[in-house]
């Protein structure tokens, strides 16, 4: 019986999942630059760069290239373009730590571009959000809310 209850879960998140990466789509779309099809500037994977290296203190490109399942070539070349455009900038390691490692800070364009993507992003949803009923507010809150406590379970 439990096993049922499991499947029909796996099932639920799995549509879930793919409910989302087509509304996700939507968003990305409208916000990010996709294959230098808009006037943005920034792409997708520069944006969540540019976060985890100023929000989440994620410096090492090493560390970087782990979190986001990417090697560490195919990460340099985006790095190195975004050095380019003066959005990253490379530090030297610490004293004491491996010299061979690379270690990044964002520079104030960074930081401008990055901010001005988190302002659209929040606008897309506040937007979205509107175009709903209360009632469907009230749900989509609940919802996120209980999602969240399931999800974080480990924390």
């Amino acid at each position: 019986m439990e096993g049922d209850l499991s499947q029909q879960l796996a099932r639920q998140m799995l549509d879930l999942q793919i409910q989302w990466g087509q509304w996700n789509k939507n968003m990305i779309n409208q916000v990010f630059n996709i294959n230098g099809k808009s006037n943005i500037d920034l792409t997708l994977q520069q944006f969540i760069i540019l976060m985890m290296v100023h929000k989440m203190d994620i410096k090492s490109v090493s560390q970087m290239a782990c979190l986001l399942n990417l090697s560490k070539s195919s990460l340099s070349l985006t790095l190195s373009k975004m050095e380019k455009e003066n959005l990253l900038q490379k530090m030297p390691p610490p004293k004491g730590d491996d010299g061979r490692k690379v270690y990044l800070c964002v520079t104030q364009k960074g930081i401008s571009a990055l901010e001005e993507r988190e302002q659209k992003t929040l606008q897309f949803f506040v937007e979205y959000c509107d175009s709903l009923s209360q009632q469907q507010r009230e749900d989509l809150q609940i919802g996120i809310e209980k999602l969240s406590h399931v999800l974080n379970k480990d924390s």
